[in-house]
């Protein structure tokens, strides 16, 4: 390896080493800062003993002029090459944020979202450069990185990639890449093409949601057999809580024959994408009334049952029953905070459908999220550390509960003197009991039983009424700030672009207009259909029952799909005004905003 310091002269004064990222079979990593733009920058090195092999050497510049002809929001790009004396590197893209390996070991296996939106994201960029020639031929977790700020997947070292089109480096190593994450055709040498890719995906997605691969071996060689010869575990076996379009993906994917795997990225990612714009938007007015709604009713709920033993402290029958109405008038005073959260929303224009559905959508991430955490490879371990605490916290309380008592002294007339050292034991023992019973109530649920039974509270008949008296007592409805208009504005979005670029994208503005336009006409639509479904609600005297249910659940529906489409479009604004972004940095171009633009067409009504 060329020390440090040679390769700080080498690349001065352009460049400025900071500190080393990693190393890997094809040279070592370091984060440096590009003098001349003022940005950091990754570099990464060949080692001179790889550089002076002319097939290394060729390969090495061959990935470099592969990567940096990509311009893709999830490849990380190439800016330059340096060939100074010995030093034979290429300038990278720094991402500030961690491989995916890093991730799972940081917080475990992924949520079915979060691996969803990753799957997506990767399939895309394998689909670009699919689609440029070019198979990765070592897709893993090692070079899948997370944009620590957007979360953003970036698929990164082309360095054992190869274009289909080369020939004069097909015999440099044909099974070089990862054992654990081979494809059967490559473990055995065979030609390959982007399906190749899509199984090492596959295994990687298997990874990311279950915090292990498919297959273990103690060799490569074992490895390599177990990609030709056995078949993947389903993964619904291990991760029964998923979607099943998603563990469905992931088995296709991991398919022995290529022709059973979906064929492209492309046709993976539209596969993914009902399942990612499925998930609910829940409306931040809703989430922040559940959070707090949940902490009054349950701070009003402990009150009521203290108010008993807080009446017996006091001697007197009327002073105890004046302790216990102040109790219960706080209780009451918390509750009717409650509704007034209610009678808020109803003012903003949203219904109880909305609440309902929008509580109900946080209960799914919770269980989502309680998941996940069963799901972690050192759960059980964890498990057994909670109950060892709980044991060692309750023994501890009995012992000197135990040692406080048995340093009282009996009085003469009945009761007993306790030392202050008794004091301080048996207090500490109390509270040390205490925190266990509450940690253990904790661990085991009990305050998510408690949400639950709230939830019902307010989804069910006494939270209809509740609402639709506050509705009642609020301010006329009024059309939400549902809109996500993605800051689409084309007068700022279009800034710093050149005047040819601005006339060549005026029909970009143009849909952006229309799409705009188009979801504010579904706000109102929403709006429209939400009020007609309160009305219907309420019944009409002589209506057949079934009649009226019928038309309840037709409005139900088109409320549904105007929101979806509302959903569609904002997701789409949303990819489109990123590409401008990019086209703004000089990393995209004009054909990706069209092409974006060009999709997103597609929503609007004919």
């Amino acid at each position: 390896m060329i020390p440090e310091e040679e390769v700080r002269e080498a690349l001065a004064p352009h460049y400025v080493l900071e500190k080393e990222l990693g190393r890997g079979g094809m040279g070592a990593v370091y984060l440096a800062r590009d003098v001349r733009l003022d940005r950091l920058v990754a570099i990464k090195f060949l080692p001179p003993d790889m550089a002076a092999r002319e097939d290394l050497r060729a390969r090495f510049l061959q990935e470099t002029r592969t990567a940096a002809s990509f311009s893709h929001p999830n490849i990380v790009p190439v800016h330059a090459v340096e060939e100074r004396d010995r030093v034979l590197c290429f300038v990278m893209g720094f991402i500030d944020g961690e491989t995916l390996t890093a991730r799972i070991a940081r917080t475990g296996p992924m949520a079915p979202a979060e691996a969803i939106r990753l799957l997506q994201e990767c399939a895309w960029a394998l689909s670009y450069a699919h689609g440029r020639g070019v198979v990765h031929r070592d897709v893993k977790p090692d070079n899948i990185l997370i944009d620590r700020a957007s979360g953003r997947a970036l698929i990164t070292d082309f360095g054992i990639s190869r274009s289909q089109e080369a020939s004069g480096l097909t015999m440099v190593g044909e099974l070089i890449g990862t054992p654990q994450y081979m494809s059967p055709e490559q473990a055995t040498g065979e030609a390959l093409d982007g399906r190749s890719d899509l199984y090492s995906l596959g295994v990687v997605a298997f990874f990311a949601l279950t915090g292990r691969i498919p297959f273990e071996s103690n060799t490569a060689h074992g490895f390599l057999t177990a990609h030709i010869t056995r078949p993947a575990p389903p993964l619904g076996s291990i991760r029964p809580d998923i979607p099943t379009g998603l563990s469905s993906a992931v088995d296709r994917l991991l398919a022995k024959d290529p022709s059973e795997r979906f064929q492209t990225g492309e046709e993976l990612a539209e596969h993914l994408d009902p399942l990612r714009s499925s998930r609910k938007e829940i409306a931040p007015a809703i989430r922040l009334f559940n959070v707090k709604a949940s902490q009054v009713m349950r701070n009003a709920i402990i009150l009521l049952l203290l108010a008993p033993t807080l009446s017996q402290s006091v001697t007197g029958d009327a002073d105890q029953f004046i302790l216990f109405l102040i109790v219960a008038a706080a209780a009451v005073a918390l509750f009717l905070q409650a509704v007034g959260g209610l009678r808020e929303l109803a003012s903003q224009g949203f219904s109880h459908e909305d609440l309902r559905n929008g509580i109900m959508a946080v209960a799914a991430e919770e269980q989502e999220a309680s998941a996940q955490a069963r799901a972690a490879s050192d759960f059980e371990e964890r498990k057994k550390f909670r109950r060892w605490i709980s044991f060692a916290g309750l023994v501890f309380a009995a012992v000197t509960i135990w040692y406080g008592m048995s340093l009282r002294v009996p009085r003469l007339h009945g009761g007993y003197t306790s030392p202050f050292r008794a004091i301080i034991s048996t207090g500490l023992g109390a509270a040390v009991l205490m925190m266990t019973f509450v940690y253990n109530i904790a661990a085991r649920g009990g305050s998510a039983r408690m949400d639950a039974q709230l939830r019902k509270l307010w989804t069910g008949p006494v939270g209809r009424n509740l609402f639709a008296v506050a509705a009642r007592r609020s301010a006329k409805a009024r059309p939400t700030a549902k809109l996500v208009s993605a800051e689409l504005g084309p007068a700022t979005l279009f800034e710093g672009l050149a005047k040819d670029v601005r006339k060549e994208l005026a029909d970009v503005t143009r849909i952006i207009d229309s799409l705009v336009a188009a979801q504010s006409a579904l706000v109102a639509r929403e709006l429209q259909l939400s009020n007609s479904q309160t009305e219907a609600g309420r019944g009409t005297a002589g209506v057949a029952t079934d009649t009226l249910d019928r038309v309840v659940t037709e409005l139900a529906e088109a409320r549904t799909a105007a929101t979806h489409r509302r959903e569609e479009i904002a997701a789409s604004l949303e990819r489109l005004r990123l590409e401008i972004i990019r086209l703004r940095s000089g990393i995209g171009t004009v054909a990706d905003v069209r092409h974006e633009a060009e999709r997103a067409r597609t929503l609007l009504p004919s």
